[in-house]
């Protein structure tokens, strides 16, 4: 039942595009080649079998060094602000992969799964869906931003009352983007990020219910997850004065992407697989 749930997690998916044709092209090919290391580690386990995931674990560190090397030009090129911090990240992920490599030989089947499952969902796809994508997001103007805001089908989790939860969130952040009187604007910003804060502490309170009804195993993950988001809502409060409009609404526009919708993508869809799965 385990293994079911993390396959969900490695399908691509048109939501993880951060509208570079290269860079989603490389990360739709490390996708395979991920999904490819995942199905081989579950084959039978004798030495070809194993001598065949080497290989496809090999041929994952060759390209994710190239896909790095590719993508840290782009953020050169498009001046991104973040690159330092970007590139340390990419360095510790070449670092766990190289070790993986070089102890290949002396780890068990079981062994080697556990550690390329734990590369591949903690890191490698969490990096893609909550790093790349703010990349993505300093690269789009405010305009775009805001006409491409809301809640879209995609982002159902085939769960009522959850998508009504979270179809809420986004229309309470949708109100940030509604033009008003200049004189207005800094009480129009506050009570938005009231309502906001208030409710998703409200929603993660249901969903944190719901998980314990259904005995969600990584449910304590979870919650950190959501308290890391309502610590990312109180920066942004204390950041506030020191901001100017247009970067508020830029800023608030990446924290509902990367801490609502890539959280919803990633994490709320697993809770409705092991709901199904039980």
């Amino acid at each position: 039942m385990k293994q079911e749930t993390n396959n969900i997690s490695i399908i691509w998916k048109s939501e993880y595009n951060i509208n570079n044709f290269t860079i989603d092209r490389e990360h739709q090919d490390l996708f395979s080649i991920a999904r490819e290391a995942l199905n081989t580690s579950k084959l039978k386990n004798d030495k070809d079998q194993i001598d065949k995931l080497k290989k496809v674990i090999t041929k994952l560190f060759d390209y994710v060094g190239t896909h790095f090397n590719n993508e840290q030009k782009y953020m050169e090129n498009i001046s991104y602000p973040d690159i330092e911090e970007h590139k340390f990240l990419h360095k510790n992920m070449l670092n766990m992969l190289t070790n993986l490599v070089s102890e290949l030989n002396t780890m068990e089947l079981e062994q080697i799964q556990k550690s390329l499952y734990n590369f591949i969902e903690e890191y490698f796809i969490k990096h893609i869906i909550l790093e790349d994508k703010k990349i993505q997001l300093w690269n789009t103007n405010l305009d775009d931003l805001k006409k491409n805001f809301g809640w879209k089908e995609i982002y159902s989790v085939q769960n009522p009352a959850i998508d009504a939860e979270h179809k809420k969130l986004f229309d309470i952040a949708q109100e940030a983007f509604i033009e008003v009187e200049p004189q207005q604007k800094a009480q129009k910003i506050k009570n938005v990020l009231t309502k906001l804060y208030d409710y998703m502490k409200t929603h993660f309170k249901h969903e944190e219910e719901y998980m314990q009804e259904i005995n969600y195993p990584n449910i304590k993950e979870h919650k950190k997850l959501h308290h890391k988001i309502i610590e990312d809502i109180n920066s942004l409060v204390r950041r506030l004065p020191s901001l100017n409009e247009e970067l508020f609404e830029k800023e608030l526009a990446k924290l509902i992407d990367i801490a609502l919708v890539q959280h919803i993508i990633q994490e709320d869809r697993k809770i409705i697989t092991w709901a199904k799965s039980i």
